[in-house]
């Protein structure tokens, strides 16, 4: 029985009136990675979404259960989808919460600079994930070691991202000026401050009393991979909704993770989505291991789709394929991985294709590791400096190399296939899937003045502005609805607000917070140019 989706979502408004500086956006960017989680961070996750809610709320108090596709994308209910019969009202989060009242704002007025709602420090956290740069050369322990005193890079530690937000396995602490009495300035959690006053610091109209209910809508990162990251996918609301009921252990919130990377590098890559039919058919045949995996079935399937040119929805096809891939019985998996790697390498350098150097390489990182065919199904980019893609929700990617800056919704779920130690949840993941075969669109981003360049995503949680001012220089950071948070990558200058009156030194690795309404001029040293990034909600869209 089909059913239809709940009528309970949050009211939107034309996105035009979310800024008034800027004009939409329209370049797409076409993004991911491994999360970490404790049992601490998980109940903090929960308190949050357990709150009692306050206008401008949407979501009503009394849940509603309905039985809901896992993926927008399907429409019928069968043993290939995901159904559930899921509460609602789980869906619900401070950061949704500040979406809708950003959405639904009747203006969007500069407010006066102060020192109550005027740019402060950040002090962010570097997370130590296996699939991470080691010591200096990562971006990322570079970044942690400017932007703390006390911080050490040790010579023999990965150090995978820095993360700038209010996620609680990952929260930043905002510096503040000491309090009366006191010489040394004082650090806070950044969602205590923000939430002291959501209407000052996050633009939600109207609350200006503490209120846990609201929080921002985004988290920002950098990332630097030096071993590729687990073949994975994130879950669409109602999808994410299901797995944190039945499994709140393994899926820590509610929400949705569309995310979006820019290359900070030229050797980024990254693999995302499925191959076109066509690739993959001929790819079965150059590859005949995964042939041998997937069974005369599946493989006779995509042949005969090309023989008899198919141009339909390739859904049903691929998902069978990737079924069969997933769930091969282990010996027949290691067997044809030996295989093919002994062929692979017996061949002579100079003949080797990208795609039989990918999958070497995987199979030293992870040897054994069923992933290691993935490469021969999914599309495999290489993207430069400055280059963009967006993913959303149940779209199946793995970063491989590089270094990136990475925005998404502020949520941690990730389901995962391969190429990780870590639970694989196969079953959910080849439900959840789009299947959709297509090549990610790449950015370069939007040029919104001869100054900043704007990566804009197809979703309201997120965008990235990334600003350059030449040496001796300044550009005006114009007023927006939402917060923000700006990381300094390149120079050195200062960030003035309130005239001159309020002045911040910048350099590489220093962060900062920038409540929501406020305006900031950008002076670059009379030396040196000066490269900032701002991540915000998305008001472009």
């Amino acid at each position: 029985m089909h059913q239809t989706m709940p009528i309970n979502l949050p009211l939107t408004s034309p996105r035009d009136k979310m800024s008034k500086p800027h004009r939409p956006g329209t370049a797409q960017a076409s993004g991911q990675y491994n999360d970490e989680y404790n049992d601490i961070a998980h109940e903090k996750m929960r308190s949050k979404h357990y709150v009692p809610r306050q206008r401008p709320i949407a979501w009503r108090t009394t849940p509603l259960i309905n039985n809901l596709p896992g993926s927008c994308d399907d429409e019928y209910f069968d043993e290939y989808n995901i159904t559930t019969s899921v509460d609602l009202s789980m869906v619900r989060n401070a950061s949704a919460n500040a979406l809708v009242a950003l959405t639904t704002r009747t203006f969007d007025d500069e407010v006066e600079v102060t020192e109550e709602n005027c740019l402060r420090p950040l002090e962010c956290v570097a997370q130590s994930y296996a699939w991470g740069k080691i010591g200096s050369d990562s971006l990322v322990a570079r970044l942690k070691d400017a932007q703390s005193a006390d911080f050490e890079i040790g010579d023999d530690k990965p150090y995978a991202e820095l993360w700038i937000g209010t996620h609680p396995n990952g929260m930043s602490n905002i510096i503040l000026p000491p309090l009366d009495g006191e010489d040394q300035p004082r650090k806070e959690p950044l969602v205590k401050y923000v939430q002291s006053n959501p209407d000052m610091h996050l633009g939600v109209e109207g609350v200006h009393e503490p209120s846990e209910d609201y929080d921002l809508t985004f988290l920002f990162k950098v990332l630097s991979i030096e071993k590729v990251l687990s073949i994975q996918a994130h879950p669409d609301k109602y999808l994410a909704a299901q797995l944190h009921t039945s499994r709140p252990k393994v899926y820590k919130d509610p929400n949705h993770k569309p995310e979006m990377a820019v290359a900070l590098d030229d050797n980024f890559e990254a693999m995302s989505g499925f191959r076109s039919l066509v690739d993959i058919a001929s790819n079965i045949l150059e590859y005949p291991e995964l042939a041998n995996v997937i069974g005369i079935d599946a493989k006779r399937d995509v042949i005969d789709a090309i023989e008899r040119g198919f141009n339909g929805d390739p859904k049903p096809i691929l998902q069978e394929l990737f079924r069969a891939y997933m769930t091969a019985r282990d010996e027949l998996v290691q067997e044809n991985l030996v295989k093919m790697c002994e062929r692979l390498s017996a061949k002579e350098d100079s003949k080797l294709t990208d795609l039989d150097r990918l999958i070497l390489k995987l199979a030293n990182q992870f040897p054994g590791d069923s992933g290691v065919f993935a490469p021969i199904i999914f599309n495999y980019l290489k993207l430069k400096k400055g280059d963009a893609f967006y993913i959303g929700a149940n779209e199946p990617h793995a970063y491989i190399k590089g270094e990136i800056l990475e925005c998404m919704a502020c949520s941690d779920n990730v389901v995962r296939a391969g190429l990780t130690p870590k639970l694989k949840d196969v079953d959910t993941l080849v439900k959840m899937l789009t299947y959709k075969s297509t090549m990610p669109e790449i950015s370069r981003g939007e040029r919104i003045d001869q100054n900043c360049l704007l990566y804009v995503p197809p979703v309201d949680d997120f965008a990235i502005e990334v600003i350059e001012v030449p040496a001796g220089s300044s550009y005006s950071l114009p007023d927006v609805l939402s917060p923000s948070v700006i990381l300094t990558l390149e120079g050195s200058g200062k960030l003035q607000q309130n005239g001159n009156r309020i002045t911040m030194d910048v350099s590489f690795g220093k962060a900062a917070f920038m409540s929501a309404n406020t305006t900031a001029l950008v002076v670059a040293d009379d030396n040196s140019s000066l490269k900032i990034v701002r991540a915000l909600s998305n008001v472009h869209l």
